[in-house]
């Protein structure tokens, strides 16, 4: 049997995915396609929520566009910037 003491090592890197849900999905599956590019190479240590960008949570983040939030707190725009540093937050929070 193998026993996990380290809390840490069940935690997974929270991502949220905000597109606009409402709107036909030629609006927004590029961006989708591009993120999911950058992620599946750490799906294993992510648990991700696809998310409305016109809901009451999105305009508390103050966001407006197309968007990827990390732990309710760092945000990606662009799949390019989320492939930056992704790897790095994954490494800070012990996942890889």
């Amino acid at each position: 049997m193998i026993k996990i003491s380290d809390n840490n090592a069940l935690e997974k890197l929270k991502v949220d995915i905000y597109v606009p849900l409402d709107a036909c999905a030629c609006e927004w599956d590029k961006f989708m396609n591009r993120v999911f590019v950058e992620l599946t190479p750490y799906m294993k240590h992510i648990d991700y929520n696809t998310k409305n960008l016109n809901s009451e949570e999105a305009r508390k983040l103050n966001l407006r566009n197309n968007c990827v939030v990390i732990d309710g707190e760092k945000k990606f725009a662009s799949s390019f910037t989320l492939k930056k540093e992704l790897a790095r937050l994954l490494k800070n929070k012990g996942l890889i």
